[in-house]
């Protein structure tokens, strides 16, 4: 790896850092910017988790306090652990071509659900359900938004987020606490599959780990007085580009 490539995977971690504690999205920066060093698609989507698996640790333990106990969260936390399991060994079979094919779909459901984010509360409204959901449904949800969190990352939190406001009862502060600690397990188990298999490229990977502590450390500090409309459409606005950019290179 270069020196320039090590640079530009510091900064482009060190401005997802920024992103995560302000407004979220850091995946979609990270993951391109790893392809773009070279890395084929699923090295790069490995690694990248590996990048940012420290920033949902962090997140969690900062929203602890606001965490209570949920009749479902046993049955949540094996959910989210055999979902981001079973990610992380689909990742390890697809090839190249046919995750690359993915790519661009997967950037653009990321860059949508990172859209819907400030909506949730006007589209799903502020009281939650008095009949939470069945167990069994909501454990199957949990699954398949760990599947897809621990296979590709982007949007995983907003996902989780909408289900557990649809199907929960409680505060969207405990909820969103509740998301985090679910985003830490599926990462978690998703990154020792990747580790596992090999797919992990650890020099790009701790540039860009680092890289992302100094922005997340730098962005917490930001994160009161930046506007966080302008940066979301920002965000929004590079998904929209790099999901053309990707859908054209599958053409061509």
């Amino acid at each position: 790896m270069s020196p320039a490539t090590a640079a530009l995977l510091f900064g482009v971690g060190g401005v997802a850092g920024v992103l995560n504690a302000v407004a979220g999205g850091g995946t979609l920066l990270t993951f391109p910017a790893l392809v773009a060093a070279g890395l084929p698609p699923t090295v790069a989507n490995a690694t990248s988790a590996v990048s940012q698996w420290p920033g949902y640790v962090a997140a969690s333990w900062a929203g602890r306090q606001t965490l209570r106990q949920q009749p479902q969260r046993a049955g949540l936390m094996s959910a989210s652990a055999l979902g981001g399991l079973a990610s992380g060994l689909l990742v390890t079979v697809v090839s190249n071509a046919v995750f690359a094919g993915l790519v661009p779909w997967l950037i653009l459901l990321a860059t949508v659900l990172f859209w819907a984010g400030p909506q949730l509360p006007r589209l799903t409204g502020t009281k939650q359900t008095a009949r939470p959901w069945p167990a069994p449904y909501v454990w199957t949800a949990q699954f398949v938004a760990a599947v897809y969190g621990g296979f590709f990352g982007g949007g995983m939190g907003i996902m989780m987020l909408a289900l557990f406001v649809l199907a929960l009862p409680g505060p969207l502060a405990s909820l969103n606490a509740l998301k985090n600690l679910m985003s830490v397990l599926i990462a978690g188990v998703a990154v020792i599959a990747f580790v596992v298999a090999g797919l992990v490229h650890w020099p790009s990977g701790l540039v860009m780990l680092a890289g992302a502590v100094s922005g997340g450390v730098y962005g917490a500090r930001l994160a009161q007085r930046l506007p966080q409309r302008l940066l979301r459409a920002v965000v929004v606005a590079l998904g929209l580009v790099l999901s053309a950019v990707f859908f054209w290179r599958t053409l061509h």
